[in-house]
């Protein structure tokens, strides 16, 4: 497969983790893009992504969707710690993959690797496809188990929101990520983020005032 002109979705989370390494294992060197706010993104998971990068020996591009940070959220309170899951897929791709997509275009990519897995849920529709515009969408990792994505990156450092169990089962894109679809009480997301970040804590508790 020719990787020339390709860019790979690099959030940082487990699964950009797996797939960052199947590419660099076929000895591949592929610009690693990834979207962030840093309004919103802890800056411990930003500082792992760069170190990550500057490991690897892979260059790192930072799309920053500036527009979709406080001020949006208290505009759009559904977001704030989305309460099901629909909602918190509808940010993912407002805020993950249209991003990654304005900057595929933008830069007129030939392909887009992506990390993401049906395991997880994502509706994919084949390991590799183009999409309307003419850029390869890959998904090198479609098929793959959890257990086999974590058996593979065992070895990697992963990032520090991976360090406690909250972490694990909610992943890695932004403070709403603790979002409260599965839970009962907020306070659980709350204590996540407290002991996460202090400065992002008081962000949540302001924005938790706007929450529908």
């Amino acid at each position: 497969m020719n990787f020339n002109n390709s860019i790979l979705a690099f959030s940082g989370g487990k699964d950009s983790v797996a797939v960052s390494k199947f590419i660099l294992d076929q000895g591949y060197n592929v610009p690693h893009v990834c979207v962030i706010n840093k309004e919103i993104d802890y800056p411990s998971h930003i500082k792992y992504i760069e170190d990550y990068c500057k490991e690897k020996n892979v260059e790192l591009i930072f799309v920053e969707q500036k527009h979709l940070g406080i001020d949006f959220l208290k505009k759009n309170p559904k977001y704030i710690f989305p309460s099901n899951s629909k909602i918190k897929g509808n940010w993912f791709f407002k805020f993950q993959q249209s991003g990654i997509k304005k900057y595929s275009e933008k830069t007129n990519s030939s392909m887009v690797i992506y990390g993401r897995r049906t395991a997880d849920g994502n509706f994919i529709k084949k390991e590799l496809y183009s999409n309307k515009n003419g850029i390869l969408q890959y998904f090198p990792l479609r098929d793959w188990s959890n257990n086999k994505t974590m058996d593979y990156i065992k070895r990697e450092k992963l990032s520090p929101i991976y360090d406690k169990p909250r972490g694990i089962l909610r992943g890695t894109h932004t403070i709403n990520i603790a979002n409260t679809y599965l839970d009962k009480d907020i306070n659980l997301a709350l204590n996540f983020i407290k002991g996460m970040d202090s400065d992002m804590y008081q962000k949540a508790l302001d924005l938790i005032k706007y929450k529908i």
